[in-house]
This record gives structure tokens, C-alpha cells and sequence, in this order.
């Protein structure tokens, strides 16, 4: 089991690169950090596995992490391989310094090349070999000797899209054994379907904050910020509104600074919010947000459509000022007013959720 508690991280200059991180992943729990490359993943992965310092605690097992815990593994971003050595080489060389006898290191090794099947590459140098095989060298690691805790940062980073597809469908099946073994596993990725395929939960990360932590359709239904909306959902839509009581009826008027239809203002009423946010909002400005499949089908702002693209459920098309619509079928024109039952209310000023 791994713990978080207030654990930050600030360089010498001053630059914060972790905010104040609470977690706490189990035994057998599998947690993926979802963020963009400044997000702070890489630290928080390198802070849990006691390679860099921080302000705070973090526990495993209930115990401070030791500066060269043994019973965490790491596979890093860079991958830590030593280029100018051969494959087994490097598989060889965290088991030699932990004292294993040779022949037993010649074992391991290649029973662990063989489960990666990486076999006819031992031989090769790290520094001649495609990446997609380097990556696969990092993850053999993982057969190498038992290990409580295991962190992955970014294992597809830097392959091409059929690359990264292929690594991933051989990862999710290593993960699934370790945690089903009672290994707790983080993985920090900046893929969110990477994140989606396995996660228990998703940790969502921005600027080196932890903005919501929750199963992809907690956060996806209930975003706790934009920011976690669209780590879920890329193609999640929000703008500008303010927040109105008109005659004893909750609205939300849009086009108070909108990318269509300049001038204009809609309407839209959202009664059954009124207890669901935060008061003190009424009169001021929000935003407002929605997922591309909960746009209206029919309503007063329409838009024509520049291009479509066809996905698995039906189509996503991208309006002439931007905004994505996700629809059974491949229109010309499409309706850029959200239903009402979809939309979620965040503050203008930070863009967190206003609801309860």
C-alpha cells in the first residue's frame, strides 16, 4: 500500500512542481497519473519511489520510504539503461549488485527476455536496437525479482501511434498479473484511453495538483474542474455564461462571450441546479460545460460544420469556429446549445466545479 500525505516538492529557485499530494493507492490497486508532460508525474513516481526528496510523508506499507527501497520498482521515463550494453547486460546488472549468484542471474534473465520475447536481442547493444525494443528491455525488469510496489511513467512515450498500441496491449496484461499478485501499481501516462483501459482509479494532474481522483466515469459524469473534464473527454466544451434568476427560474445565459453568433444571448434553464451548486453565484459569470455527445439535437444557435471524422460510435465534427459535436450521423449543420440536463457550472475564476 502506498500513502501520500501533504507530500510537496519545490526546487532550489523556487519553482513547485508538486502542490500539496494526498493518495493512497492498495494492495492491488492500479492508479494511473493522467497529465500532460508539466504535470508533475514524473516526480510524484520519483518521490514514491525515494529517488528524489520532498516536503510531507510517503509511506509504504505503512513504513517511510527507505532512499533505495527494495520493495519498489521503477520503471523511469529515460528508462535507465546503460546504451553502450547489451540487453543482458542490463538485465544482469540489478541482480548482480543485489549479490544473486551468476548462474542464477543467467536464469532470470533469460526467463524473463523469453516472457518479454526479447530473447534475440540479449546479445545487442541497448544503442542499436529500435526503441519499441528498448521499452521492452525496461518492462523485462519486471520478471527480475519481487517487488510490492511498481511504478511505470509513460512506457509509450516517443513511439509511433502503432507502436505505442502494440506496447500497450502487451503492458495492461503485466499489469493486471501484478496487482492481481497484491501489487499496488501506478502508471503515469498522458493518453487518457491509455489510462481508461485498466485503471482502478485515475489520478488527474495538472500543473503538479492533484485535481480529482476517481474512476474514468466518476470523473467523466461529475468533473470536479475543467481541467479533469478534459483529461477524460479531449473534445469537452465549455465557454463563457452567467449565472441568472429570471422570474424564480435558474438560467444560464450563454453568449456573453462565445465563439459563434457574437452579440447574442441564449438561454438556457437549468432549475435543476439550484441546489446542486454553490450559492453566491447568482448574477455573476461561470462557465459552463458539456460533453460532445450532449449537445442538443435541435435549438436557436446553429453552426455549420467544417469537417467530420468518423469514430467508433458515430461521427465527431468540428463546427468553422471550433467546437466539436458528436452525433450519430454526419450533418452539415449542427446545434451548438448544450442540454440542459448535461451541463455542469464552474467558477470563472479558477474553473472549479460549483456543484455540492
Amino acid at each position: 500500500m502506498i500513502e501520500l500525505r501533504g507530500v510537496t516538492k519545490q526546487y532550489l529557485y523556487g519553482a513547485r512542481v508538486l502542490g500539496v499530494a494526498e493518495l493512497r493507492v492498495e494492495d492491488g490497486e492500479i492508479i494511473a497519473l493522467l497529465g500532460d508532460g508539466q504535470s508533475g508525474k514524473t516526480t510524484m513516481l520519483k518521490v514514491i519511489a525515494g529517488v528524489t526528496d520532498c516536503e510531507g510523508e510517503v509511506l509504504i506499507d505503512g513504513s517511510p520510504t527507505p532512499k533505495k527501497p527494495d520493495d519498489v520498482l521503477m520503471v523511469f521515463d529515460d528508462l535507465a539503461v546503460f546504451e553502450n550494453r547489451s540487453f543482458y547486460y542490463n538485465l544482469a546488472y540489478p541482480l548482480k549488485i543485489r549479490g544473486v549468484e551468476k548462474s542464477e542471474i543467467e536464469r532470470r534473465v533469460y526467463a524473463a527476455a523469453e516472457r518479454i520475447g526479447i530473447t534475440a536481442w540479449l546479445k545487442d547493444k541497448v544503442s542499436k536496437a529500435p526503441l519499441i525494443q528498448v521499452k521492452r528491455l525496461g518492462l523485462a525488469r519486471l520478471f527480475l525479482r519481487d517487488f510490492r510496489v511498481l511504478l511505470i511513467d509513460d512506457i509509450t512515450h516517443g513511439l509511433s501511434r502503432d507502436e505505442a498500441n502494440e506496447l500497450w496491449g502487451e503492458v495492461v496484461p503485466i499489469l493486471l498479473e501484478k496487482a492481481a499478485q497484491g501489487v499496488s501499481v501506478m502508471y503515469a501516462t498522458t493518453d487518457s484511453s491509455e489510462a481508461i483501459s485498466v485503471a482502478d482509479r485515475i489520478a488527474v494532474l495538472h500543473y503538479g495538483e492533484i485535481k480529482q481522483v476517481g474512476t474514468a466515469k466518476s470523473i467523466c459524469e461529475k468533473p470536479d474542474s475543467i481541467w479533469a473534464a478534459q483529461a477524460i473527454d479531449k473534445y469537452y466544451h465549455f465557454e463563457r455564461a452567467r449565472l441568472e434568476d429570471n422570474g424564480g427560474e435558474l438560467q444560464v445565459v450563454l453568449g456573453v462571450q462565445t465563439p459563434v453568433s457574437q452579440g447574442n444571448e441564449y438561454r438556457i434553464e437549468v432549475e435543476h441546479l439550484r441546489n446542486a451548486i454553490v450559492g453566491g453565484y447568482i448574477g455573476k459569470d461561470v462557465y459552463v460545460g458539456w460533453h460532445a455527445d450532449s449537445f442538443a439535437d435541435l435549438g436557436e444557435r446553429n453552426e455549420k460544420v467544417s469537417y467530420a471524422m468518423r469514430v467508433k460510435d458515430g461521427y465527431i465534427m468540428r463546427t468553422e469556429s471550433g467546437i466539436w459535436v458528436k452525433g450519430d450521423e454526419k450533418c452539415d449543420t449542427v446545434c451548438t446549445l448544450p442540454k440542459a440536463a448535461d451541463v455542469r457550472i464552474f467558477d470563472f475564476t479558477n474553473e472549479n466545479s460549483l456543484h455540492k
